[in-house]
């Protein structure tokens, strides 16, 4: 798989990887390395300039568009810049993906609250984003990001504006929804996590990725006959496929 922009050197020079469904991954790189592109690849921001990626059995790149909103509903995504809706409540921001799966008001009043309290923003449950400081908002992010327990969650440095008390909070929190059976891919510049929370690591450099720290942690069970390869290929089976 290769990336470039407009007419500028290719970012990527031939990656290929396969993660199994379920597993857990740090994404590290120096900045600049392309850990960004590669997490937008993935949420299907934007499609590849060469090679192909394919997600929950479907091959991504040269589906129609309107297929991709489905597919994007099973991804969660924690993005740096937070992209939360400033008109909404915290608790609005957090509920929105649940909205659009059509889940009832009653269930979102049962289970946003209990996951906003924690996240430590029991007392932010009706601010607006104007209002929070950016670990509030950070952690709003990841809220939203994973109430409706993804097939895959890619968060893009999601501990970066919080202390280490509540990074690893967060931390445990994902490690959580990955033992539900979760694919987590995490970029992050923090060694004190990495080091840690041992899981493996995707290091990009120079365009190309390597797997590095094989996993010691005991095995998870994960969804039958799924895997990311990312030629490029992620997550779990069609649901309802054997």
């Amino acid at each position: 798989m290769g990336l470039r922009y407009g007419t500028g050197p290719e970012i990527f020079t031939g990656i290929h990887f396969e993660l199994a469904a379920g597993s857990f991954h740090f994404l590290t790189g120096a900045s600049g390395a392309g850990k960004s592109s590669l997490l937008s690849l993935l949420y299907l921001a934007q499609r590849p300039t060469r090679g192909s990626i394919t997600l929950f059995g479907k091959e991504v790149t040269t589906i129609h568009r309107r297929q991709l909103p489905a597919l994007r509903r099973r991804i969660g995504v924690v993005f740096q810049d937070f992209r939360l809706l400033d008109h909404l409540t915290t608790l609005d921001n957090v509920a929105l993906p649940l909205r659009v799966a059509g889940v009832t008001e009653e269930e979102i009043r049962r289970h946003v609250p209990e996951l906003l309290s924690w996240v430590g923003l029991k007392e932010q449950m009706h601010a607006k984003p104007p209002t929070l400081s950016g670990g509030q908002k950070q952690r709003v992010a990841i809220a939203r990001a994973v109430i409706s327990r993804p097939d895959l969650l890619l968060a893009d440095e999601p501990t970066g504006n919080v202390d280490d008390r509540i990074a690893t909070r967060l931390l445990h929190l994902f490690i959580e929804l990955n033992k539900l059976g979760t694919t987590i891919l995490i970029a992050t510049h923090s060694e004190s996590l990495i080091q840690r929370f041992r899981m493996p690591r995707l290091h990009l450099e120079d365009g190309a990725i390597q797997v590095l720290d094989a996993p010691q942690t005991p095995s998870r069970p994960s969804l039958p006959g799924s895997t990311l390869n990312t030629a490029g290929t992620l997550g779990s089976p069609e649901k309802g496929d054997a």
